[in-house]
């Protein structure tokens, strides 16, 4: 055989390797990917006018430096929201919401030092802040301190045991330690849940085997009144199938769907912030 027939030959053949692996995969479903809108801008400005006059009074400009700030949260622009949250403490030193908030930005950075400090702070002024047990969890489970991790999961799972991503956090530490216990544990408490038609159930029914993949992206599309919704749905079930398949060793198709996740813009999500944080551990491997 000639050598360019030869080429040709493993060409073809690597061409139906190729579209062999690629049908393998589900098609994506895919959300307009969310952004800076004319109303978010004009909020901004008036927000920025208002704080420019000197003629409010502290307790005026302390409200206006967080809306601010959780507006340039909830668009993605961290270092802003950064710098209006750290500016309302030398007003008022005591907002927990601020020191949460503070805490997210370090975690998904990965300056574990910093995250707890603001963490343990927001906890200290408020212990029944639901969330910044979550996020110090996983904190904890980024540090592997698996157990402590696991205490302040279960800490957040009881603030709502019917709430799907509380059960999957704690699933996705407690198989650290033990994965045929966690998925146990997994099934038990998706049994318990009132609701397993809530948005996110479907993801721990895919855990546990008992819808497949393509099922389960069919009914994320179910009952969507908005794109919004959909990106935020979508965002979450990308982020969990990625740490699935993490956990299954496939990390080509972990990464995929991290991207997939991170793709919808929805960027004051726990499932953006730790999907950004896994494509920087992939990057430094």
């Amino acid at each position: 055989m000639g050598l360019f027939n030869l080429r040709i030959v493993c060409f073809m053949i690597a061409t139906i390797l190729l579209s062999g692996c690629s049908s393998s995969l589900p098609p994506p479903v895919l959300a307009v990917p969310e952004q800076v809108s004319y109303d978010d801008e004009v909020k901004i400005a008036q927000l920025s006018q208002q704080l420019a006059r000197r003629d409010i009074d502290n307790v005026t400009r302390m409200q206006l430096y967080f809306e601010r700030g959780i507006v340039y949260d909830s668009l993605g622009f961290k270092a802003f929201a950064q710098s209006d949250f750290s500016t309302l403490l030398n007003y008022n030193p005591d907002i927990p919401d601020v020191y949460n908030f503070l805490g997210t930005y370090a975690l998904r950075d990965g300056d574990f030092e910093a995250a707890f400090l603001a963490l343990n702070t927001t906890l200290e002024l408020d212990n029944n802040y639901a969330f910044a047990y979550l996020n110090r969890a996983i904190a904890l489970y980024r540090t592997g301190h698996y157990q402590s991790a696991k205490q302040d999961a279960f800490k957040f799972y009881q603030y709502n045991v019917n709430e799907p991503i509380r059960i999957l956090w704690l699933y996705l530490i407690e198989t650290e330690t033990d994965s045929k216990d966690a998925l146990k544990m997994l099934q038990k408490r998706y049994d318990q849940m009132s609701d397993k038609t809530v948005s996110g159930g479907d993801i721990i029914a895919f855990y546990l085997g008992r819808i497949k993949e393509d099922k389960l992206m069919q009914n994320v599309q179910k009952g969507v009144e908005n794109n919004r919704q959909l990106a935020e749905r979508l965002c979450e079930t990308y982020f969990y199938l990625g740490k699935y398949y993490q956990n299954k060793g496939d990390n080509e198709r972990a990464k995929l769907l991290f991207k997939y996740a991170l793709a919808n813009n929805i960027y004051n999500f726990v499932e953006h912030q730790q999907a950004l944080y896994e494509m920087k551990l992939f990057d430094e491997k």
